[in-house]
């Protein structure tokens, strides 16, 4: 599928999957996969290129640490301590698409979520154990994964535009 887009509806069908499992996951485990709607993102993105799904794991290291160094300096808890990560992660994010690309990079129906994702796991990571809320958050996004897979190998799930 690398490179290739989904349709919104198709979209919007993996992002409630993997906020069913999300879902799943918290009520039995008490623990967010990265936020409730980063797991269906991460499905997506693992179906379209894979290789964007190493950016956002870069990037959430790299929101992940700016947020560990920025705590020592700055009092930073509930919703300051959201809005903190979050934007973090949406400056590292947007940094290196300038850098990296000079035109506006092109956004499909999920990818502005892209933005946000890296923040909203680092923010879980900030919270919970990160060991185990890196588990969670790869369980549940290659659950959602293999349900949308296998959707597109048996024909269900229409993969272009």
């Amino acid at each position: 599928m690398n490179g290739s887009l989904l349709l919104p509806e198709i979209a919007t069908l993996g992002l409630a999957i993997g906020l069913l499992f999300s879902l799943v996951c918290y009520l039995t485990t008490n623990l967010s996969p990265g936020g409730m709607i980063t797991p269906g993102w991460l499905a997506l993105t693992l179906l379209e290129d894979y290789q964007r799904a190493g950016v956002v794991v870069l990037m959430t290291g790299l929101t992940f640490g700016a947020t560990k160094l920025l705590q020592r300096f700055v009092i930073l808890y509930g919703k300051r301590l959201f809005a903190a990560v979050v934007l973090t992660g949406v400056l590292l994010q947007t940094t290196l698409i300038v850098v990296i690309q000079q035109n506006s990079p092109f956004l499909f129906a999920h990818q502005t979520l892209g933005f946000v994702v890296p923040g909203l796991i680092a923010y879980q990571l900030v919270r919970q154990p990160p060991v185990i809320t890196l588990l969670a958050t790869g369980t549940v996004s290659f659950a959602s994964y293999g349900v949308l897979a296998s959707g597109v190998l048996v024909g269900l799930i229409p993969t272009t535009i």
